[in-house]
């Protein structure tokens, strides 16, 4: 078999602060791929014995075991009955550190560890929410290298949020008039960004709102609009976004009637859930020795490592921080709230808000699937949130599938997947157009010839 090895980076470039970063290059195997005898799972069930070849990082074939031939030459993976998912989307991701790392500039080095963090856990996309401009123009550049170890990304640029200031370098901005706030979406429009985000949307005024809105859509950029209360969701609603973010963490013990039917009524909503990174704060308060988990920092160089953890465990014995008072309130709420979400049948995604105090970007989807699960939804309602639900985020169809022309972008994992032990990724092989990006640490689960 010709070598399936997963991408290789070439020296990296650190960014100098505020300046044009230099981006590192990659090399990695994009010959044809054959996977032998997987059953490939979709959210109406299992195809069962099946080969899928890949040509150019696209699906070139689907057909029954032995059925499918490939290039001479083409590398061969033998899936020998494993389950192939399509890859994950996370559709809520920061690409920063989880904890306190002060004085450390946002590099491609840097972006890289967390990408790869992603990739081992099975997430192939990712959308990006509240960057600077020089970070978010990094994080896209790098995504848009056929062999960068880490996910395909969309991105937004700065929020848009009332009182935030405008520092050039900030994540976040203060749109203080309808020209400002034209020039402030064309600008992340031009830069490539695809959205537009906007917390606590009642507190604009209202022509500035409306120039916000209608700017971002007449280019085709997405609506990102907060649901982190249930005032939020009200005025978050009276936008007509394309997604509502986070579910309403104050101490209400749910939502208030008629507001998950106005959402509902919304042909173009998804909801982006996220429950997993509640259920993860609260397991390393109740267990801190977990924080220390290497599968947490197993990307990133000791030093950085050592840090993040110490001050994770300066955030969990803080009980009086305002971030721990607030997660130690919402806690007991989340579950009669997803219970709510998945009730009134609004179509769902997948975010984990990985890189908030205490949540590695590794296994945070997990995190998420088994929340769902140990919430009363089934494996199979939390993958199609985390591929199909993610695909309806992201606006195409060419995503969260695995069909001929869609990106070849899968898991290759043990089954079966339930339950999910200890809210950790399955032990897969993780599949990104074609390059095998991350193997599977146990050798008799490669299945490999």
């Amino acid at each position: 078999m010709k070598s399936a090895l997963a991408c290789i980076v070439l020296p990296l470039f650190a960014a100098a602060s505020h300046a044009a970063p230099s981006l590192p290059t990659f090399e990695c195997d994009r010959s044809p791929l054959l996977v032998r005898d997987a059953d490939i799972w979709s959210s109406g069930g299992v195809a069962r014995h099946r080969d899928l070849l890949v040509v150019e990082g696209l699906i070139k074939s689907i057909g029954p075991t032995g059925h499918v031939k490939a290039p001479r030459g083409a590398r061969v993976l033998n899936a020998g009955g494993q389950l192939m998912l399509p890859g994950l989307i996370d559709a809520h991701v920061h690409f920063v550190f989880p904890g306190p790392t002060a004085n450390r500039p946002n590099t491609a080095v840097e972006a890289i560890a967390i990408g790869r963090q992603m990739l081992a856990s099975g997430v192939t996309s990712a959308r990006v929410h509240l960057d600077s401009i020089e970070h978010a123009k990094l994080l896209l550049d790098l995504s848009r290298a056929p062999c960068a170890p880490m996910p395909r990304l969309e991105l937004g640029g700065p929020a848009f949020i009332p009182g935030a200031g405008n520092d050039e370098q900030a994540p976040v901005w203060d749109p203080t008039s309808v020209d400002d706030a034209t020039a402030k979406v064309r600008r992340e429009h031009e830069l490539g960004f695809q959205w537009i985000a906007i917390h606590d949307a009642h507190k604009f005024a209202g022509d500035t709102r409306a120039a916000i809105i209608e700017t971002a859509r007449q280019l085709g950029m997405g609506i990102l609009a907060s649901g982190y209360t249930q005032a939020e969701v009200a005025s978050s609603l009276a936008l007509h976004p394309d997604t509502i973010d986070y579910l309403d963490v104050s101490p209400m013990p749910e939502y208030a009637p008629g507001l998950l039917d106005s959402a509902r009524d919304q042909e173009q909503l998804t909801w982006v859930v996220r429950v997993g990174i509640h259920e993860r704060f609260r397991a390393f308060q109740d267990d801190p020795s977990r924080v220390d988990d290497p599968r947490n920092t197993e990307f990133f160089e000791a030093g950085l490592a050592d840090e993040l953890r110490a001050g994770i465990h300066k955030t969990l014995a803080d009980r009086g921080s305002e971030h721990t008072k607030r997660m130690d309130g919402a806690y007991p709420t989340i579950r009669r709230k997803f219970e709510q979400l998945r009730a009134a049948r609004i179509p769902l995604a997948m975010g984990t808000d990985t890189g908030s105090p205490g949540h590695f970007a590794r296994d945070a989807i997990w995190w998420e699937i088994g929340t769902w699960m140990k919430y009363g939804a089934t494996l199979d309602e939390a993958l199609t949130a985390a591929t199909q639900g993610g695909a309806r985020v992201m606006r195409t169809n060419a995503a969260g599938v695995l069909r001929t022309g869609a990106p070849a972008d899968f898991l290759l994992c043990p089954a079966p997947l339930a339950p999910i032990a200890g809210n950790r990724a399955p032990d897969c092989r993780v599949v990104r157009g074609g390059v095998v990006v991350s193997e599977p640490r146990t050798p008799a689960a490669k299945g490999a010839t």
